[in-house]
């Protein structure tokens, strides 16, 4: 990210300081308060249009991070309801819980830097179904762990669902061309108002103060938009390894490290 902000700082500086080199005596412009006034109108656009998309980005994120909490905690739930479950089926379902959370770390987590969800996750989900489809109900104790097996199996699956549910960037093209015209517009405006009787360090701060400020805003927007981009600060799978951790404590897994069936 800095590289880039570099980089279109100093092609912005460039340009101003090549339009200072053919522009006349004075600039352009021979109302300075009206140039003055224009290009605060479009900067103050500009600004309160990034401020909004930022935030709406920034909602996105903390779905991202919220339902991957939700689902870590809700699988070391159903890891202690399966504690609960008779043998042999309470066996297969902490084994199964086991293998959920490390292919959701090792296989769907890179997957969704990709956009899409693991179909290495989905056949686990699908044992956890059938394996607690085969589950026997001996006393009220186990009735009351299959009830309170079905509510934290929502809580996954809606944790889940939101998770990939951002796992695809949520701002729409339209929104991006107008942040890339008011980007534009504004450096565009600033360079031609380049004035050959100002010293060349005067010419080039403010528009490289202006280029730096919008090029880390639309990267912030990028990289918010896309929470699982593997980048520093993205949402990683914390808290489900924490789970896993602690769900993982002897418990005979019918699958590898990385969640491959055996």
């Amino acid at each position: 990210m800095p590289l880039v902000v570099l980089a279109v700082v100093a092609v912005a500086v460039a340009a101003k300081l090549a339009v200072r080199t053919r522009a006349p005596e004075g600039g352009w412009f021979t109302d300075l308060t009206r140039s003055a006034g224009s290009l605060t109108v479009i900067g103050t656009m500009f600004a309160v249009m990034l401020a909004f998309v930022i935030l709406f980005a920034l909602q996105s994120f903390q779905r991202a991070r919220e339902g991957s909490s939700i689902e870590a905690v809700a699988t070391t739930e159903l890891a202690s309801v399966a504690n609960i479950l008779p043998d042999p089926v309470g066996e297969r379902l902490r084994g199964d819980l086991v293998c959920y959370a490390r292919t959701v770390i090792h296989d769907e987590w890179p997957a969704m830097r990709d956009g899409r969800p693991s179909e290495v996750t989905e056949a686990w989900v699908d044992r956890l179904h059938n394996d607690f489809a085969g589950a026997a109900l001996s006393d009220g104790r186990h009735e009351a762990a299959y009830g309170q097996w079905f509510d934290q199996e929502a809580q996954r699956r809606d944790g889940r669902r939101e998770r990939l549910s951002e796992a695809t960037p949520t701002l729409p093209a339209p929104l991006w061309f107008a942040l890339a015209v008011g980007a534009a517009m504004t450096l565009t405006y600033m360079v031609v108002q380049a004035d050959p009787r100002e010293s060349r360090k005067i010419q080039a701060l403010p528009i490289g103060c202006v280029s730096a400020l919008i090029t880390a805003g639309l990267l912030v927007v990028f990289f918010l938009d896309r929470p699982y981009s593997g980048e520093h600060a993205s949402v990683e799978p914390t808290e489900m390894t924490r789970t896993l951790a602690r769900i993982d404590n002897g418990v005979q897994a019918p699958c590898d490290d990385r969640a491959n069936p055996l």
